[in-house]
């Protein structure tokens, strides 16, 4: 009988965590939820896992103020989500425009190192040792494209990595990790997962916006190369990171 999509994800996940020990039987993770497919699929798996591993699991979801009335929508989705599944919550809503104008940063610059703090600070002050967060197989090709195209070297080039030390947490809690458990799932793997399980979620239109250009390399560049030029480059590319984050490991 044909493996469902939420068993291949699922176990895909499983395999992840123990490859990568990303984390231990009993452990505290927040998971970064924007209320994005992406995000929720991640939710709802680590949710299913949570009982055989023992883990004590906590959503944050930060507002980055960059979309009023949709950002507002999407923290209430992400609250109720939370609420429905009996599991802590935690928001906060960020000056994104002030950082990037008072650092000198992009839009997409700001927005990350306030959503890393934001996430860091969460996780230092509720005790949790693991933040989890939803990019996949689709992220990592385009972030490693990306990269190819800055002229970036092997570290640049082996993309995302599973795991990784986020900063050494304060009052003798140890260290916090950031785990990403779907790098080995792709896009589409994770619409037909919340589509199986009839999971809603929430669209933020910014991830078509062709100004920022990670966008236009997902939109454009990669079908393109698709169309034309590879129809795997998504697994080439993911290929070429795991090698090089196997020789920088080694």
């Amino acid at each position: 009988m044909k493996e469902s999509i939420t068993t291949r994800c699922v176990r895909t996940v499983e395999q992840a965590l123990a490859a990568h020990k990303m984390i231990i039987e009993g452990e505290a993770v927040l998971v970064a939820v924007s209320g994005g497919p992406d995000s929720m699929a991640l939710l709802h798996v680590l949710r299913r896992l949570a009982p055989e591993k023992r883990l004590r699991l906590g959503v944050a979801h930060l507002n980055h103020g960059l979309r009023p009335g949709d950002a507002e929508t999407d923290e209430a989705f992400v609250r109720r989500t939370a609420s429905d599944l009996k599991l802590p919550y935690f928001t906060e809503k960020a000056d994104v425009p002030g950082i990037r104008k008072t650092r000198g940063l992009s839009t997409e610059e700001a927005a990350r190192e306030a959503r890393y703090r934001f996430l860091g600070k969460t996780a230092r002050d509720h005790g949790f040792s693991a933040i989890a967060l939803g990019h996949h197989a689709d992220d990592n090709a385009e972030l490693v494209l990306m990269n190819l195209l800055r002229g970036s070297g092997p570290l640049g080039l082996a993309g995302m990595p599973p795991k990784r030390v986020f900063s050494h947490a304060e009052s003798g809690r140890g260290e916090i990790h950031l785990i990403r458990p779907f790098l080995e799932i792709h896009r589409k793997e994770i619409l037909a997962f919340i589509a199986e399980n009839n999971r809603p979620s929430v669209t933020d239109k910014t991830n078509t916006d062709l100004r920022y250009r990670r966008n236009r390399i997902r939109c454009e560049l990669l079908p393109l190369l698709r169309e034309h030029y590879s129809p795997n480059i998504d697994e080439t590319l993911n290929r070429t990171a795991r090698i090089l984050r196997s020789e920088k490991e080694w």
